[in-house]
């Protein structure tokens, strides 16, 4: 009998969390609106989820079911989301009547320390703040005097590629080029925004290092709380779970906290993203918290380590398989060293080089980083098509995605979208671009606010590594970057490998 009972009691239990994972799941039929059948607990992401395919792949494959019509509803897992497939769709709502949808959707538990005070995660009249007091700081002139700091950590990066793997030899070796660009990423991080010295080359296993990557949502343990977060936030809560851990977190509070105090102290200026915090902090009227200042730093492991790191890889990857691009490439880099006539790389010279920019333009297309943004509805909406016609009512409280990934693979607006081709963003085809279908930084108000930051970090990794190397594919290259990767970025299981040929 007790065996009977038991197996009833896991039965009712059994139904009672598959009613809960499919309970959002009649939200579209009941509001007119397409949808395709989810699957309990994973929806239509199935593939992200259990780690089968990318997120840009899983939405892509979405996207293009579906694009025929402007306005989709898609369960990312339990969570139903409205998918805007349209441009226009996309301007009216990101831009013209951004006051009715202000906001990104929260992620994040509320019990996480510094993530809730992130510009990207504040809300309403406390994220215009914000972003009124960090507009002044990723200005060119500020990003300007950075650059001079991010060019120490690009020196190293090469000293460790000539001493470590025999280049100085003149022989060709093969590297993981997402392993070298995380170290070079988190060396870049920790001096442009924590006012820290490390050289992860020399010392690998340096306490910034080993923190940061524990810090990185992307994968492991830390994907899969966040992605319960996600699922069950009610329960996540409940029992006061975190996904970062307390003490790291304390750690990054202390390293900028310590640093203001000392300067102000000192009077030392360093031309760091503290100084710049500093510096704002003063000339604003917001009375801003120690913590809301060190989450702006703090920001930069979600939007710069990875993304960053990622996409010198997905370039690097591209012109390894395009010589022809690469040559082009290293031809307008070496016309602009012989421009500087000894001097260092600088701000100027970077904005220089247009074909730099239409490379990583097309990087940024092919292999989006941001696979989707989203925005949450504050007020009641009708969204109207060109004539009038009504297509959807949104609600207070929707949530809405836009996909990058999708959009940026449409045939529509991109012909042969698999194929790499940075003419697309040549001076004389721009102005063939449909507005609203090329968005690497987000869209609107909401856009990211770092992308200077990231292009001239990046333009400066290509730039020093194609002045030394020529980049070739070695045995150990991914023949299918984008059927191997999983999760929230490209980077294949495998690694990253490619061959670096020392240039005579």
């Amino acid at each position: 009998m007790a065996v009977l009972e038991i197996c009833l009691a896991l039965l009712g239990i059994g139904f009672l969390i598959y009613k809960w994972s499919t309970a959002t799941f009649k939200t579209f039929e009941e509001r007119g609106l397409y949808f395709e059948k989810p699957y309990p607990f994973v929806g239509n992401m199935a593939g992200s989820a259990l780690q089968k395919a990318s997120f840009q792949k899983q939405l892509s494959e979405f996207y293009d079911r579906t694009r025929h019509h402007k306005v989709v509803g898609l369960f990312n897992l339990r969570t139903p989301m409205i998918q805007l497939n349209d441009p226009e769709v996309i301007k009216k709502i990101c831009v013209k009547d951004f006051d009715h949808f202000p906001n990104h959707q929260l992620f994040i538990s509320p019990n996480e320390r510094l993530v809730n005070d992130m510009l990207n995660v504040m809300k309403d009249q406390r994220w215009k703040h914000m972003r009124n007091t960090l507009t002044p700081v990723f200005t060119a002139a500020k990003m300007r005097s950075m650059f001079t700091l991010m060019n120490d950590s690009f020196a190293e990066c090469l000293q460790h590629l000539d001493t470590e793997s025999g280049a100085a030899s003149g022989k060709s070796f093969e590297v993981d080029m997402k392993v070298l660009c995380n170290k070079l990423s988190n060396d870049v991080i920790a001096t442009t925004a924590f006012g820290l010295k490390v050289n992860s080359f020399d010392n690998p296993k340096n306490e910034f290092y080993s923190i940061g990557q524990s810090l990185v949502f992307s994968r492991g343990p830390q994907f899969f709380k966040f992605m319960l977060s996600i699922a069950a936030p009610k329960l996540f809560n409940f029992f006061k779970l975190t996904i970062f851990e307390a003490s790291k977190v304390d750690y990054f509070v202390r390293l900028v906290v310590d640093a203001i105090k000392y300067r102000e102290k000192h009077n030392i200026h360093r031309p760091d993203m503290i100084q710049l915090l500093m510096e704002s902090k003063k000339e604003t009227q917001e009375n801003w918290t120690d913590d809301e200042i060190v989450a702006q730093c703090f920001i930069f492991f979600f939007a710069a380590f990875e993304n960053n790191s990622n996409l010198v890889c997905t370039t690097t990857y591209e012109l390894l398989h395009n010589p022809e691009i690469q040559q082009r490439l290293y031809e307008e880099v070496k016309e602009t060293r012989e421009a500087l006539k000894g001097g260092s790389l600088n701000y100027d010279a970077v904005q220089k080089m247009p074909y730099m920019d239409m490379v990583i333009a097309e990087s940024l297309r092919k292999w989006t980083l941001a696979a989707a943004t989203d925005r949450c509805c504050s007020k009641d909406y009708t969204l109207t098509d060109e004539d009038g016609t009504k297509l959807f009512d949104f609600k207070v409280g929707d949530r809405v995605n836009i996909p990058i990934s999708g959009i940026h693979l449409d045939d529509r607006y991109f012909p042969e979208p698999r194929k790499f081709d940075p003419e697309r963003f040549s001076e004389e085809r721009k102005g063939e671009l449909v507005p609203y279908t090329y968005l690497p930084f987000g869209v609107g108000p909401r856009n990211c606010i770092g992308n200077r930051y990231a292009l001239m970090q990046v333009k400066g990794v290509l730039y020093n590594l194609l002045l030394n190397y020529k980049i070739e594919a070695s045995p150990r290259t991914e023949k299918d970057l984008w059927g191997s990767a999983r999760g929230f970025n490209f980077t294949p299981r495998s690694g990253f490998w490619m061959q670096l040929v020392p240039r005579k």
